[in-house]
């Protein structure tokens, strides 16, 4: 087992490597492999390109035990490895996030049978997740260091704990107190939220804000659009939301122009900067323009208050992450960058001053 562990995956240490070269050699050898899988003409050789693929080939033809299996057990945690050290091309090449949990979640089951090599290995891997942004699946980090706790982690945890980057910082500190308070249940992302208020970097409100975009989903709160005749700011709606098939309206502000629908689906937008209309009449919304390499937009001026709320989070962290108790809307990447947060406000100042004194849009 152990030759063909290393027969079918010894080329994916190039994966980790420094050398940008053999990586790219490597990403190139890991698409052909998926080129190869998509082209099997029997099971028979779907199974077998399977067997060769990362992250499929992990698992095949073996149980996810770790004592019994100590080759397989060096190339999952190459594919951990290769997730902190390198995430976007982890993310580009081969992204399994159910796998990543799952890889974690085994050591964490089996932290018993793990000679002092693998536990070593973990450390480590605690280590960097802890001096990078956060990525989706990283609070298993945290319950693995709780099981994993010695000397060197906690050396590790405190000399994090005097970087420069306030997100690093944050996390070291965080991911201490985690493992110093034993009486925590199993670390989870609410206890974030519990470590910022401990250290008096958060506010709760006294009232958790309703979730914008469910209401506007549910035509609660009206959305602004331009009216198809006159181009003027129009209202879409639903005037009695809850109902099994609900008739939206649209009212023009400038003109008499009204329409109903009864929508039988609603549709989305691209994100890729073009304009964006509502999911139900599809007209496009008065509240839009390009800022800051995007587009940014809202469906009234309640959206855009979230969005604000969002962007001007007490909490705003070195690597572009940002907490926010009041919870209202999700932001996109391209708007999370902390150089950009100025020039996003500035673009909210501009689309407010756009809405029309007597619109119903909030």
């Amino acid at each position: 087992m152990a030759d063909d562990w290393d027969e079918r995956f010894g080329w994916a240490w190039d994966l980790i490597s420094e050398d940008p070269a053999r990586r790219d050699a490597a990403h190139l050898r890991l698409d052909g492999l998926r080129l190869a899988r998509a082209a099997a003409g029997t099971r028979q050789q779907h199974e077998e390109a399977s067997r060769r693929l990362l992250p499929d080939g992990l698992w095949i033809g073996s149980r996810p035990g770790l004592a019994r299996l100590p080759r397989a057990v060096r190339y999952r945690l190459l594919f951990l490895d290769w997730e902190v050290r390198f995430p976007h091309e982890w993310a580009w090449h081969a992204k399994s996030w159910p796998t990543k949990k799952s890889l974690l979640r085994t050591f964490h089951q089996h932290v018993d049978e793990l000679p002092d090599w693998v536990r070593t290995v973990l450390v480590d891997l605690v280590l960097l997740v802890v001096a990078r942004p956060h990525r989706l699946g990283d609070e298993r980090y945290a319950r693995l260091a709780r099981v994993l706790v010695d000397d060197r982690l906690r050396d590790g945890l405190r000399e994090l704990g005097e970087h420069a980057d306030e997100g690093v910082r944050l996390r070291a500190g965080y991911l201490t107190w985690v493992v110093g308070t034993r009486i925590l249940p199993e670390p989870k992302p609410g206890q974030w939220r519990d470590y910022l208020q401990e250290l008096g970097l958060v506010e709760e409100p006294p009232e958790r804000s309703p979730a914008i975009l469910s209401q506007v989903d549910q035509g609660r709160v009206p959305t602004l659009v331009r009216c198809p005749r006159c181009d003027g700011p129009a209202a879409a709606a639903c005037p009695v939301p809850g109902q099994a098939r609900p008739v939206w309206r649209l009212a023009c502000s400038d003109c008499p122009y009204t329409a109903t629908r009864r929508p039988e689906f609603k549709q989305g937008n691209r994100r890729d900067g073009s304009e964006v209309h509502d999911p139900v009449f599809r007209l496009p919304l008065w509240l839009q323009q390009p800022c800051a390499g995007g587009r940014l937009w809202a469906y009234g001026t309640g959206h855009l208050d979230a969005i604000e709320q969002h962007l001007r989070a007490r909490v705003r962290l070195a690597d572009g992450g940002a907490y926010l108790p009041a919870y209202q809307v999700d932001l996109p990447d391209w708007m999370m960058p902390l150089d950009r947060r100025d020039e996003l406000l500035a673009g909210i100042t501009a689309l407010r001053a756009t809405v029309p004194t007597a619109s119903v849009a909030h």
